[in-house]
């Protein structure tokens, strides 16, 4: 590793959307393109388990289903990863989780809770991804949000091995979406293994980027410009979170390839939100264009300033685990058994690219 990265890692579901791209195949990909490490993504350690064991019944929200199946699965993911010299960074993602005031909800989200501990154990996995919950039902009120993470943290801490909670604002979450909202929610948990997961695009898209609009630009911030407005935040992060509340940190970039009123019908269709929607199929990796270029004068798209962002990150002075999660349905999708290679090698090419421009940059 550089003295920029302390691991790296790529997640799951960025090696293929389509069912023919397994969850074996995709880790293949991931340890041949030079990763350390995966982040794995539940369904697609679900898909595997439906693999295994035909009939296999996925978790409710409950936690309830096929779980001795599922942690056999688990297990057998393990030992492949060892076989391929990887582990695994984190499980992603465990959503819509905090905040509820009817006791049953919560108590349901606790019993989910148990089960997905079970499983990164039989993963020999130490490090759980909590998304911000996009419920609107759920309250606002961010103690009542640290109280219900403060109880999954002590969970999670007494779990043999320990396990941390990394929590990732999710650019569409309810109450909960930008950066300094998961960094006033950490401050409240106050719990050592209870840390936060930044990620370059859900950053931008707050601070930075609008993708409904006609230039993808925020429109009429407080500072200005997107540019002004996403400077002013990146410079207040670089002087605010201490390193060691970082656990770890995603890498992508996002696409103007997708019309605003294409990605408003998708979101509509979908019942998402339009940044969810984006998120969902248009982040390439930085860089897309130089180190994996489309035919002709064809673009992937990408326009997030994501160095500027990785600047903030490490002036922080963390040093730590990048993980590459990106997602580009329109080829991601395609029964195409070069897609996971693909992917995952111009993940590792864009990597070299981005440390080289921050240590020209001085670090």
């Amino acid at each position: 590793m550089s003295d920029i990265t302390t691991a790296l890692a790529y997640s799951t579901d960025s090696a293929g959307m389509h069912p023919s791209h397994t969850l074996a195949i995709k880790l293949r990909a991931i340890a041949d393109a030079g990763f350390t490490q995966a982040e794995l993504a539940f369904h697609d350690l679900e898909a595997y388990a439906e693999q295994e064991f035909p009939g296999y019944q996925k978790l409710d929200e409950h936690g309830s289903g096929d779980l001795d199946k599922l942690l056999q699965a688990a297990d057998k993911v393990k030992k492949l990863c060892e076989e391929l010299g990887l582990s695994i960074l984190a499980v992603h993602p465990f959503s819509q989780f905090e905040g509820y005031e009817d006791t049953q909800k919560r108590a349901t989200g606790y019993e989910r809770a148990a089960a997905w501990l079970k499983v990164l154990k039989a993963l020999n996995c130490q490090m759980l991804q909590v998304g911000s919950t996009p419920d609107a039902s759920t309250s606002s009120d961010y103690d009542v949000i640290a109280r219900d993470l403060r109880q999954l943290a002590d969970e999670a801490a007494a779990q043999d091995p320990p396990i941390r909670i990394a929590y990732e604002m999710w650019a569409w979450g309810a109450h909960v979406n930008t950066w300094e909202h998961i960094w006033e929610v950490c401050k409240r948990v106050d719990r050592p293994n209870f840390g936060l997961c930044l990620d370059t695009f859900q950053i931008c898209a707050r601070a930075y980027a609008d993708p409904t609009a006609a230039n993808g630009l925020l429109q009429d911030p407080p500072e200005g410009s997107a540019i002004l407005q996403l400077a002013s935040s990146l410079k207040a992060l670089a002087a605010t979170v201490p390193p060691e509340k970082i656990f770890y940190f995603q890498i992508s970039d996002g696409s103007r390839k997708v019309t605003p009123n294409a990605l408003r019908k998708s979101a509509e269709e979908q019942g998402i939100s339009p940044l969810y929607a984006w998120s969902n199929a248009w982040r390439p990796v930085p860089y897309m264009d130089a180190v994996c270029p489309r035919g002709g004068k064809e673009s992937w798209g990408g326009y997030l300033p994501v160095l500027d962002v990785c600047e903030a990150v490490l002036k922080t002075g963390w040093r730590g685990p990048w993980s590459y999660e990106v997602f580009y349905e329109e080829d991601m999708s395609k029964e195409d058994p070069g897609v996971p290679a693909k992917w995952t090698k111009a993940a590792k090419d864009s990597h070299q690219l981005l440390v080289k421009y921050l240590k020209e940059r001085g670090f």
